[in-house]
């Protein structure tokens, strides 16, 4: 993995958000729209707590609490760990390894620009592993060098973007864009 890449080239820009008194059924269907596991509870732009599928489980399920009556600052974890745009990936990755989260909120001036997971760290790993296998063993070059960064369609960070209609994509989101 390139530990230089700044959390702002790897991060989903869409975070699903909610406030602290918003009724966790109504969460759940954010987060099911939006294809997360995770809210993140904001107030004035501010994170102040993060929920996740773990917490719904433990915190109201083993419960037996009802989703409609629980408010999202009741199950919240507060403080909620956060980085900056500029933080590099093998950062944000050993805080989530010591800290034992799997998401990181990016603020920028006190405001949610951004959300890192374990996904997105994963989806960067992958691309540049497939970029060694572009390793010619007998000349030990890289094939000429491409334009990478985050898809604009599927937010995959890649070595290789296609721009399709002014937009960036992976060469996946290209080829299906284009049937």
């Amino acid at each position: 993995m390139r530990a230089d890449v700044p959390a702002k080239e790897v991060m989903t820009r869409e975070v699903c958000i909610a406030t602290p008194d918003e009724p966790l059924h109504i969460a759940a269907k954010k987060m099911i729209e939006f294809g997360v596991g995770s809210i993140v509870v904001v107030e004035g732009g501010e994170p102040k707590g993060i929920v996740t599928e773990k917490d719904i489980l433990n915190k109201v399920v083993a419960e037996n609490k009802t989703p409609s009556d629980v408010k999202l600052h009741e199950i919240m974890s507060s403080p909620v760990m956060t980085i900056q745009p500029t933080t590099s990936i093998r950062e944000a990755t050993r805080i989530m390894l010591k800290k034992g989260i799997r998401r990181l909120p990016v603020i920028d001036n006190g405001k949610l620009v951004g959300i890192v997971t374990d996904t997105d760290i994963l989806n960067i790993s992958m691309d540049i592993g497939e970029l060694i296998g572009l390793i010619d063993d007998r000349s030990l070059e890289v094939l000429p060098e491409t334009m990478s960064g985050k898809c604009e369609r599927c937010g995959r960070f890649v070595e290789r973007l296609v721009e399709v209609n002014g937009m960036k994509l992976c060469e996946d989101c290209a080829e299906s864009f284009e049937d």
